[in-house]
């Protein structure tokens, strides 16, 4: 007999916990940024912010804007980039309680350097 593998569920944050991993990502976010910015002065990457709930993600290829979790928990990602042709992205993501983050589009969660990364990768040159 063969046992089946246990798939981890992972369960998402309290809307307080949420919103302390949305500051922390927003920052994280922030330096990664900066330090692209500075030692690739030449694709460099900008982050614009409109309010606490968005973060507007400019560089070389197109934008990415982030929108925090609202009141169920979920958040929103939307790529559009500046090939018009190649069309526009959208996932969403919800903090879990282990402050991972989780992706729709991903099969599992990923932690905050991973995420920058991943995040990050769509406007890099």
């Amino acid at each position: 007999m063969i046992a089946a593998a246990e798939v981890s569920v992972d369960s998402p944050a309290s809307p307080q916990l949420a919103a302390e991993l949305w500051i922390s990502l927003v920052s994280l976010l922030s330096s990664h940024v900066a330090m692209h910015s500075i030692a690739r002065p030449e694709c460099k990457l900008r982050v614009h912010s409109s309010s606490n709930a968005r973060l507007d993600v400019l560089g070389p290829i197109g934008k990415l804007t982030i929108l925090a979790p609202d009141a169920s928990g979920t958040g929103v990602t939307e790529f559009r980039p500046e090939a018009g042709e190649l069309g526009d992205e959208y996932d969403t993501f919800f903090f879990t309680e282990e402050g991972l983050l989780q992706f729709a589009a991903l099969d599992g969660a990923l932690d905050m350097e991973a995420s920058v990364d991943n995040l990050l990768r769509k406007v890099q040159a």
